[in-house]
């Protein structure tokens, strides 16, 4: 299995992706990991007091490489590159490049939901979600070796063999070329003549996975409602179960890292950062156990106005199981390692041939130990509003900050704007999104509401840019979020 996967702002919440706004808009079970104060809204849905759905998915892929060319097809789930084999050394340097630049993806799917709403006690949810998310990044250095291997432009020489004999040749573009394609001389390794240690090396590289599966109880009531002035909180409490973690980064003298996973996942005595066998057909045995919370409060002005915060994830997962430490203190002076561009079809490379994994490997240590770490969870702060303006149009915004680093959790804070027009049964949704070094994106959906409301289903993308024109995209998304089986009574 490939765990080679940036957060998304309202999860697998498919009434709001199309808006790219959730803080003040989301409702019912849907509010829990948004806004539990959203709880204690009692009139949102009149004469109808439970919610309950099944199966709400959200997913997005986004990276520069989609459009790359040296790159003939992009899979994301497991994510996975297979490259054109017609490309020269100079093709694959924009893949470099676009490896620094990285990739996130993101998977969320509400396995279940419920709520049920009164005015006099407040609104209780349940709901078990699976999150999956992945944020990488490469150093220039690390992003050249994966991609030429031991002819990477770190390596200044090159160690070939013909008729048995061996001799060093200059590394540059139009000798790997020629060396290449002569099927009479065979390049061993590649050679620095000034090498850095593997921290300097990998010194701004990021690479952050996290599988949690979440069961969470959240309860919001509303402490003052009067005509012209609402107060609600909410408090959510969950039960977390970690499948998997991986988080490696360097700040040049030192390279930390740490992962873990679940012991359902087979062949653990070939290891790899991304890979580390594959899922057997059941549910997946927790590697880690925690607890979170998420705290929120709204306010209500004349009716038509919403004012929420919150904030989310607050706790932590203490890993126990396939606990790794991944380290290295070594410099790199030879490498006999090929990269994507000379010896494989794809990163998995399943039928052989270099892999992310087996670059990796070959520059640091895995190291398993009997040992758990506490892991806190990727805590983010929202804070957003919503205006009603009759009974067909509602626009609002937010801003989705994250408190900390860790796997999971955002880059940078993250701008919303957007709104709903409703057309009887049917809600149309459209946004912009922003964040910083990011592609502005333009959120659509569709919302379908028939039999009075007491059946939603929808489908939206968190970037309708991409879908259209892709190829004029300078940071392409791929991205779908959808619900069938939602139900109000």
């Amino acid at each position: 299995m490939t765990f080679f996967s940036l957060s998304q702002g309202e999860g697998s919440v498919f009434t709001s992706t199309g808006r790219g706004v959730s803080t003040t808009f989301a409702t019912d079970y849907q509010a829990l990991g948004i806004n539990p104060a959203n709880l204690g809204w009692d009139k949102e849905f009149k004469g109808k007091t439970i919610a309950f759905g099944f199966l709400e998915t959200g997913f997005s892929f986004d990276s520069k490489i989609i459009n790359n060319p040296a790159v003939s097809e992009v899979r994301s789930i497991p994510f996975n590159l297979s490259f054109d084999s017609t490309k020269r050394y100079n093709d694959f340097t924009e893949l470099s490049y676009d490896l620094q630049d990285g990739a996130r993806l993101n998977a969320d799917v509400r396995l279940f939901g419920v709520a049920v709403t009164s005015k006099r006690l407040g609104g209780f949810a349940f709901n078990v979600t699976e999150r999956y998310s992945m944020n990488m990044n490469l150093s220039k250095d690390v992003a050249d070796i994966m991609t030429f291997g031991f002819g990477a432009p770190y390596f200044d020489s090159l160690l070939v063999e013909s008729n048995g004999n061996l001799s060093n040749v200059a590394n540059n573009p139009q000798n790997y070329d020629s060396l290449q394609q002569d099927t009479s001389v065979s390049i061993i390794a590649g050679n620095s003549s000034n090498p850095k240690s593997i921290p300097e090396i990998f010194e701004g590289t990021n690479l952050k996975v996290s599988w949690i599966r979440e069961f969470n109880f959240g309860y919001g009531v509303g402490l003052i409602r009067k005509e012209k002035f609402g107060l609600y909180v909410g408090i959510g409490v969950k039960y977390l179960q970690g499948m998997a973690l991986l988080d490696v980064s360097s700040d040049g003298n030192n390279l930390n890292g740490f992962m873990s996973y679940s012991p359902s996942f087979s062949n653990p005595n070939n290891v790899g950062l991304f890979s580390v066998g594959n899922a057997r057909f059941k549910i997946p045995k927790a590697a880690g156990r925690g607890f979170g919370v998420d705290l929120g409060v709204n306010v209500k002005l004349f009716k038509r106005i919403k004012i929420g915060l919150a904030v989310n994830d607050i706790g932590s997962i203490t890993w126990s199981k396939n606990t790794y430490n991944v380290t290295t203190s070594s410099s790199l002076t030879n490498f006999r390692v090929a990269g994507f561009y000379k010896d494989s079809n794809s990163i998995s490379a399943s039928t052989g041939g270099v892999t992310f994994d087996s670059i990796l490997n070959s520059l640091v240590d895995i190291q398993q130990g009997s040992f758990e770490r506490k892991v806190n969870l990727p805590t983010t702060m929202r804070l957003g509003f919503g205006i009603q303006f009759g009974k067909i149009l509602e626009i609002g915004g937010e801003v989705i900050a994250p408190l900390n680093s860790n796997p999971g959790n955002f880059s940078s804070a993250l701008y919303s704007f957007g709104g709903d027009v409703k057309l009887g049964f049917i809600v149309l949704s459209a946004g912009t999104v922003f964040q910083q070094n990011r592609q502005t994106r333009i959120p659509v959906g569709i919302l379908f509401a028939p039999i009075n409301r007491t059946w939603e289903l929808g489908v939206s993308t968190r970037d309708i840019q991409s879908l259209i024109k892709r190829h004029d995209v300078d940071n392409p998304m791929y991205s779908t979020a959808f619900g069938f089986l939602r139900f109000r009574l």
